[in-house]
């Protein structure tokens, strides 16, 4: 106690200039702090962006900026006239409208993971559902590239030797999308294990509650659990979501680095990549720019949507 009084004593009589300078020091070391990822986020974010948006504006089919004239909105108006646009933004679409269909899978798989099962089963299911988060989805796609492959690959060899007909899963526009959706849905060992930890925080008190009341498993599940684990379900839908929009790396290793039978590869991502790679020539940076910034705009609606039915519908008690 007198040790805490001395303590208290020295700091009431110190000199008002010195704990003006202590303090003065303070906020120096903390801007110098501060100005590190401050200067990082300016270089490698704020500059790319600024410079996007004025190349947008402008036509640029190379790396050389001396090169580009001023065409104003003709970028953003004629990726409007361009099909291969259209069929992108229905790929996309395609992806985006399989999220929620996934969400309920991993919903599934949490609420079974999170019931009272053998402890070493528990274990091993989940290290087998996150594997495919820690190999990465290139490697992902790469080893299931080679068990879809038309010719010779996993599943068309045991069609075969079976006597049935081959499958074109990379080469067919009816299986291509599909096959690529198969790919997605292995990667769904985070959000698993996301939901499972938010099932593991519901108020039991509230679920025997209930069941005392008369209500059935089903309606605790709908009218008790689910409102308790919203937030979980709005941040992985929103994840999910925005991963989904931006798919590039299974589509462009299952069509080769090409658009696919009939262009079922192109998403608005990889439109992006192959305006800036393959047809340079042809669409050139401000078109992809432009695109760029299409796909920002929507991302952003969307985020603001997802917090408006957040409000409307989250249940943080």
């Amino acid at each position: 106690m007198k040790n805490n009084m001395d303590v208290s004593a020295i700091g009431s009589h110190m000199p008002k200039k010195r704990r003006s300078k202590i303090g003065r020091h303070e906020k120096i070391e903390g801007l110098c702090m501060a100005l590190i990822p401050f200067l990082g986020f300016c270089l490698f974010t704020g500059f790319p962006l600024l410079l996007s948006l004025f190349v947008s504006f402008q036509d640029l089919h190379s790396y050389d900026l001396s090169t580009m004239t001023f065409v104003g909105f003709g970028n953003y108006i004629s990726l409007f006239h361009n099909p291969m646009f259209k069929q992108a933004v229905v790929n996309t679409l395609y992806f985006c409208v399989s999220v929620p269909i996934n969400l309920v899978s991993q919903l599934f798989l949490a609420n079974l993971l999170a019931k009272p099962l053998n402890k070493h089963f528990a274990k091993a299911a989940r290290l087998i559902l996150y594997i495919p988060t820690v190999i990465g989805g290139v490697a992902i796609s790469l080893i299931w590239n080679w068990i879809l492959e038309p010719n010779f690959g996993v599943i068309n060899t045991i069609l075969g030797s079976l006597g049935l007909d081959k499958i074109g899963f990379t080469t067919t526009k009816e299986w291509f999308m599909p096959s690529v959706l198969l790919i997605k849905w292995w990667s769904v060992g985070m959000n698993v294990l996301v939901l499972q930890a938010a099932l593991a925080n519901v108020d039991v008190s509230l679920q025997e509650a209930a069941c005392i009341d008369g209500a059935g498993s089903r309606k605790v599940f709908f009218r008790i659990t689910l409102p308790q684990i919203s937030p979980m379900l709005v941040y992985t839908f929103t994840m999910s979501f925005i991963e989904s929009f931006g798919e590039i790396s299974t589509v462009q290793i299952l069509s080769g680095n090409d658009i696919g039978p009939s262009g079922s590869a192109i998403t608005l991502s990889y439109l992006i990549y192959r305006m800036t790679e393959a047809e340079v020539f042809t669409q050139g940076f401000g078109v992809a720019s432009a695109l760029g910034w299409i796909m920002g705009i929507f991302t952003i609606t969307f985020l603001e949507l997802s917090n408006w039915v957040a409000r409307k519908w989250l249940s943080y008690d």
